[in-house]
């Protein structure tokens, strides 16, 4: 009995083994089917080989690209955002300015600096000025004295100067009675970016000699500008209009010469890199004069309503700005390319 058991023992783990075997042999000939069938199927273009991702980088993530102040000859594309209702994302319609300094027979430029100024894009918040300086004479003081302003900014605004002031290291009287040479006040504020604006005060006198003075000393006023603070995102403000009776009783003021010298600056912005916004815009009305609800008494300055309304032009004229805050819902992005 004990033989028979043992008997019955072995031919069961034979036939065990000869059905492991038969399992192995039939797993095998599918595999070299299967391997057979994906060959054909990648030679004939049905299967691409994907890149195999290596599972530790020895490289550090690059840092994010920092956006500056446009170069000279470099284009731009303005990027309005429209809503994709399917997939809740945004689509950009790109278009491309390149921008060309044009000389006329005379010295002066052939363009007209409406062209070239900084297009709308999204409204960023008050908070954005918080950390830039406003550089300028008393038309720019406003901006600092008024609550429409942006009292919260940085200010190099002093009263009856030019860019002379600047290049020369003057020592100019801020509006509370401050004293400071405005390039050592901007190395110390060190602000994100600035505005620039003055004109008013060096122009009064008409005379070719004046005005070209004044557009050499203000290019060399960018220049050291950009040196005080490297890679600082500069905005050269073009020169506002007045009311008709200043026109009248200082000729150099006339509103004709004004745009034709903003052309000027327009040229210098595109040759320094520098973003050009047209105030006009916002302050002229239909015959090219500061608009009456905007003057103050003296039909150069702006009353409040008129500083509320160039602050409201910036804050939609603004470069797209990394880290800075917008409005929701505020519209299109003007994007470097």
């Amino acid at each position: 009995m004990a033989d028979y058991q043992e008997f019955r023992k072995k031919s069961r783990r034979r036939r065990m083994k000869k059905r492991v075997l038969a399992g192995a042999v039939m797993v095998a000939a599918v595999g070299i089917l299967v391997g057979g069938g994906c060959l054909v199927l990648s030679g004939m273009g049905f299967f691409e080989k994907a890149p195999v991702a290596s599972s530790i980088s020895t490289q550090e993530s690059p840092e994010p690209e920092q956006l500056t102040a446009p170069e000279q000859g470099k284009g731009f594309r303005v990027a309005p955002v429209t809503e994709n209702k399917e997939w809740n994302t945004a689509a950009y319609d790109v278009k491309t300015l390149d921008y060309t300094v044009l000389g006329q027979d005379d010295g002066t430029t052939a363009m007209d600096f409406r062209l070239v100024s900084q297009p709308a894009c999204g409204r960023v918040t008050t908070g954005y000025y918080d950390h830039v300086t406003f550089m300028g004479d008393s038309l720019t003081q406003g901006l600092e004295l008024y609550t429409t302003g942006l009292p919260n900014a940085f200010y190099c605004a002093y009263k009856g100067i030019g860019p002379n002031a600047v290049v020369n290291g003057a020592t100019c009287t801020r509006a509370n009675g401050n004293k400071e040479v405005p390039l050592e006040a901007l190395a110390q504020m060190a602000p994100d970016a600035i505005y620039v604006l003055f004109g008013t005060n060096t122009l009064v006198n008409a005379g070719e000699n004046v005005q070209q003075s004044f557009l050499t000393y203000y290019e060399q006023m960018i220049d050291l500008i950009q040196q005080t603070r490297p890679g600082i995102q500069v905005y050269m403000q073009s020169i506002t209009p007045v009311r008709p009776e200043v026109s009248a009783q200082k000729p150099g003021l006339n509103n004709v010469r004004l745009q034709r010298i903003n052309d000027e600056l327009a040229a210098i912005a595109i040759r320094k890199g520098c973003y050009f916004i047209n105030l006009w815009e916002p302050l002229a009305d239909s015959e090219g004069n500061l608009r009456a609800d905007y003057a103050a008494g003296d039909g150069i300055h702006m009353n409040p309503t008129g500083y509320a309304a160039w602050v409201e032009y910036l804050r939609t004229h603004t470069a797209y700005t990394p880290g800075a805050l917008y409005e929701a819902g505020s519209g299109s992005y003007y994007i470097e390319a």
